[in-house]
């Protein structure tokens, strides 16, 4: 077993990496043969199939149906709702840059939701590293677009309801807390992702799906999309979400962008200004405030009523740490509870 002291930075080095990678596989779809949507579509259908197989090959075991609907729901606003807004926004004009900008205002919504309805509460200090942060990003969003584009208004509303859709699972997936396994819990997400895709592709088709065009820049953007962003990017992102909690992971978010922008120039030559590489320095600075000021601010309040409690502690915790229900009514206490 894996130290948590050495795990819970290797999720969070993974979570950052992967989900970045995702808007790197966007621009590959876009030089793609084939619809944007209808790549998608195939993605997350050869995604779930991969980890539906995995899930099958680990050994089944019976699974209560509410718990597999949560996760489709869950899915659905994670990743369909999440990731069609985004490119959406793009194939209408809007640039990856300003897409970024908007997605950095996730972690705001999600500390500020975080607080009343999952008691994870975010001291002072905190909020100042996510100010940072938010500043660090938008020098590099800002280093990055220093044009003028026609495109409609509304537009600019699609990425702002994807951060929506994305806040909004992450807080549910804690909430509701289900007890499926891994496996189980990405091949039910998955599903609900190409679901919402496939209807999304038959829409712009005219109700026809291209199948996938096998040619090298179409098999590398499904391949890149599948096993960086898919299986790496969303386990990644329910582990963390499980071990770190809503508000940390979403303050992770604010990495993407600076992480994007290397991306970008290892693989297209888009090297950043020196605005955008002060910004990648100050979000970091930012981050590592705001999970600083967490670790200290003791362990967060659990849901009552959840099922199995899943990892809503925070970082400087351990999973073995004891928490102990407030009493009432009573004079003493039983002896704490172990969460594993």
């Amino acid at each position: 077993m894996m130290p948590p002291t050495l795990l819970t930075p290797l999720v969070a080095l993974g979570f950052v990496v992967c989900w970045s990678s995702g808007f790197v596989g966007g621009k590959l779809a876009t030089e793609a043969a084939m619809p944007v949507l209808a790549l998608f579509a195939w993605r997350f259908c050869l995604a779930s199939l991969v980890v539906g197989l995995w899930w099958r090959l680990r050994g089944t075991s019976p699974l209560a149906w509410r718990d597999v609907l949560r996760e489709a729901g869950i899915g659905t606003l994670t990743m369909g709702g999440y990731l069609l807004g985004v490119i959406l926004a793009i194939q209408f004009g809007v640039s990856a840059g300003v897409t970024a900008l908007i997605a950095a205002l996730q972690p705001l919504l999600a500390a500020a939701l975080a607080g009343p309805w999952l008691g994870e509460r975010l001291p002072p200090r905190g909020w100042a590293g996510m100010a940072i942060a938010t500043l660090g990003v938008l020098m590099c969003v800002l280093d990055d677009i220093e044009r003028g584009t026609g495109t409609p208004l509304w537009a600019y509303t699609l990425p702002l309801l994807a951060v929506v859709s994305v806040t909004l699972g992450s807080i549910l997936a804690v909430r509701w807390s289900t007890a499926l396994p891994m496996a189980a819990t990405l091949t039910a997400q998955l599903a609900a992702a190409t679901a919402i895709f496939v209807v999304a592709a038959l829409i712009e088709g005219a109700g026809r799906l291209p199948p996938p065009a096998f040619e090298p820049v179409t098999l590398a953007a499904i391949g890149w999309l599948v096993v960086l962003s898919s299986l790496g990017g969303y386990g990644f992102f329910v582990a963390s979400l499980r071990r770190l909690g809503v508000t940390l992971t979403s303050t992770l978010v604010y990495l993407t962008p600076p992480v994007t922008l290397l991306w970008a120039a290892v693989m297209f030559g888009e090297t950043p200004g020196p605005r955008g590489v002060a910004g990648m320095g100050i979000a970091i600075i930012g981050v590592g405030l705001a999970i600083r000021s967490a670790r200290r601010s003791g362990p967060t309040r659990h849901v009552p009523g959840a099922r199995h409690a899943p990892r809503t502690w925070s970082g400087g915790e351990t999973p073995g740490a004891e928490h102990r229900a407030p009493c009432r009514r009573m004079r003493h206490c039983e002896s704490p509870v172990r969460r594993t």
